[in-house]
């Protein structure tokens, strides 16, 4: 099945802002929190159907950090693995109402 993907900060830098996979491609799954293999080594990390992280591999622990609100300790982790994805998160939801893009 494939499925249509919003990445709320390509729509911010006028880019295209959908993303087109395949379910075939899920690596990893914890409740509304997905990752899927874009690429050879390109990650999607993803709440519901909006990307909230592009990564070199799969990290579990930003899922954990984002769903569980843990607060790394460590300033640049707290950035890319709780911060940023936590606005992608804020900002896919309102680029979705903009957009009438259904988020599943």
């Amino acid at each position: 099945m494939r499925i249509e993907l919003l990445n709320p900060y390509s729509h911010i830098l006028k880019k295209y802002p959908l993303i087109i996979t395949s379910t075939d491609q899920e690596a990893f799954s914890d409740g509304d929190f997905k990752i899927y293999r874009h690429f050879d080594k390109h990650f999607l990390h993803t709440f519901k159907n909006i990307v909230i992280a592009e990564r070199g591999g799969i990290n579990k622990k930003l899922i954990e950090n984002v769903k569980n609100d843990i607060k790394p300790i460590d300033e640049a982790e707290f950035y890319h693995d709780y911060e940023r994805p936590k606005d992608a998160m804020l900002k896919g939801i309102q680029i979705a109402e903009i957009l009438n893009f259904k988020i599943i």
